[in-house]
């Protein structure tokens, strides 16, 4: 039998195969130095003389059916005269600190992008907590640092990943989604902690922030971005919107008799929903109820109607759009709508600069359902410095 070029297989730089055990569990491929290199000093070229040798053996990616490949190659310890140093010599291709090579680890860190790890330690015959460690290592070695140059506008929001309310705060480049910054809490502390990494000159280039409006984050903006904008997301916005007609769709069922109570609970996702996302079902049942229940039906209108702000080009309009809103919600005598519109008259800066930077948090809202993912295949985050490189990784794949 004849088997040519092998080396193409294990082509390490300064090695040479020697010999290959195979069984049909997997294989043992022995290494040796290739006598035209020897080992040498990484810095300055020359030959190390050796001062202390032995073998090390390293998990490699499998062959065939077998799922268990060892790679055993010498491991030289040689001082260096001219940098006066003492240099360990191993192939590049393994890990330093890891029982595995690069590409080995590289395989299972592209598995765990679509696999949960116990599917993937299942299938490279590996422990789960052996799998996350060669993800991470990979990760921390391939990904690169946040881009914090020329930023023109960030998005912010808080995201729960773990019980108990754990939550961490999120910065993504709202352009061009990638995850530029990740911190435990959602306090001033934890925004504070970003601009923290900027320069005066990095700071500057912001030109808006997108938030919702709770939470601390607007008093920070304000101190470290002064000259930025800061935009409510509409998204929330119309968050805020629904929740108030569900509490007005369950002060009117407190109200109603019993034969209206059952009508009225079953509504709760028509009356949420956008209109035009109804069937023809869904819009009969929505005009019952409406019908039925003047409260209800006020309370429908004025969430459907505050869309209108957000369809201007120039502030002006959008904001005396959102007057106009206000006074109805007032005149309603709703109590959800009035404290709305109370509110909405101290943000109405922040609300209609929408109309000028266009900005939503749609982008953290699509990323955070990936992050979802992760935490539930996971089940659940204990290593904070482990989830930050899958998120980045995650916001990267969707650039």
């Amino acid at each position: 039998m004849k088997v040519l070029n092998i080396k193409a297989l294990y082509d390490f730089d300064g090695y040479v195969v020697d010999k290959i055990s195979c069984q049909k569990i997997g294989a043992q491929v022995n290494l040796e130095f290739d006598g035209r290199c020897g080992p040498r000093c990484p810095n300055c070229g020359i030959r190390l003389p050796k001062h202390r040798c032995l073998r090390q053996s390293v998990a490699d990616l499998p062959v065939a059916s077998g799922l268990i490949v060892y790679l055993n190659f010498p491991v030289v310890q040689g001082h260096c005269r001219k940098c006066r140093f003492f240099f360990t010599t191993r192939p590049k291709e393994a890990h330093p600190t890891k029982d595995a090579t690069w590409r080995l680890m590289r395989r299972v860190s592209e598995m765990a992008k679509y696999a949960p790890v116990t599917a993937v330690a299942k299938m490279m015959s590996l422990g789960e907590s052996t799998v996350r460690r060669y993800d991470m290592a990979v990760l921390k070695e391939d990904l690169p640092e946040p881009s914090l140059d020329d930023l023109r506008v960030i998005i912010i929001d808080e995201k729960s990943i773990r019980r108990g309310h754990g939550y961490v705060t999120l910065v993504l480049n709202g352009e061009t989604g990638e995850l530029l910054h990740m911190t435990e809490g959602k306090k001033k502390a934890s925004l504070e902690s970003f601009f923290e990494k900027l320069t005066e000159k990095q700071r500057a280039t912001i030109e808006a922030a997108c938030i919702d409006r709770a939470g601390s984050y607007q008093s920070v903006l304000g101190e470290q971005i002064p000259g930025a904008t800061v935009v409510y997301d509409r998204f929330h916005l119309r968050l805020n919107l629904n929740a108030a007609v569900d509490e007005v769709r369950r002060q009117e069922w407190r109200k109603a008799s019993e034969e209206d109570k059952s009508f009225i609970k079953g509504h709760r996702f028509i009356l949420l929903a956008n209109e035009e996302n109804l069937d023809d079902k869904g819009s009969e049942k929505l005009a019952a109820i409406q019908e039925i229940n003047e409260g209800i039906a006020t309370a429908h209108y004025l969430k459907e109607q505050f869309r209108v702000v957000h369809t201007y080009s120039y502030a002006g309009s959008a904001r005396k759009a959102l007057e106009q809103w206000c006074d109805m919600a007032e005149e309603s005598k709703l109590t959800p709508f009035k404290r709305l519109a109370k509110s909405f008259r101290k943000g109405a800066d922040k609300i209609v600069a929408f109309c000028k930077h266009r900005i939503t948090s749609g982008k953290i809202e699509g990323f955070n359902n990936l992050v979802s993912r992760v935490v539930h295949r996971a089940c659940g985050i204990t290593n904070m410095d482990y989830a930050w490189l899958k998120f980045r990784q995650l916001s990267i794949q969707q650039t």
